[in-house]
């Protein structure tokens, strides 16, 4: 057993150096890493917040109430009633840029594109997987309040 335990103890290393590289990921995405500690699962956000998952309930994430969909599609509805000239894709791309834009940059993900030239064009696009429909309903929200003055 013991000669086993040397042959395949660089895992250890590995393992820790992949979370170690999860973590400066998480932290340039502004995203979080998932992982098991000794309280159970944990999600650590980018910037050092620790939440725990109640794994056995909800089979890793936070269960979420159904009635925040109506909730959020409700806004959106009274956002786009305001701005009929624009599809729907429009409107969520404008309102992703505007979050984006109040919320240091979040969602923003850099990238390098060909231009027509063949040169290289830094642009960027916005990736709101991670977001949060609580943070989303509030920043709706808070237009709709505008909207109403």
């Amino acid at each position: 057993m013991e000669e086993n335990k040397r042959e395949f103890e660089w895992i250890d290393e590995w393992a820790k150096m992949t979370g170690e590289r999860a973590r400066i990921d998480a932290k340039a995405n502004k995203s979080s890493i998932v992982y098991r500690s000794e309280n159970g699962w944990v999600r650590e956000h980018y910037d050092g917040t620790i939440e725990t998952i109640n794994s056995e309930e909800n089979g890793g994430g936070k269960v979420r109430e159904k009635e925040r969909i109506t909730r959020i599609m409700s806004l959106l509805q009274r956002i786009w009633e305001q701005q009929t000239y624009v599809r729907f894709n429009q409107l969520i791309s404008n309102l992703q840029l505007m979050y984006s834009a109040q919320n240091e940059g979040y969602g923003q993900r850099m990238m390098k594109e060909k231009g027509p030239l063949g040169n290289e064009i830094k642009s960027f696009y916005l990736d709101f997987f991670y977001l949060e429909d609580d943070k989303w309903e509030e920043f709706l929200q808070k237009i709709v309040e505008n909207q109403d003055v």
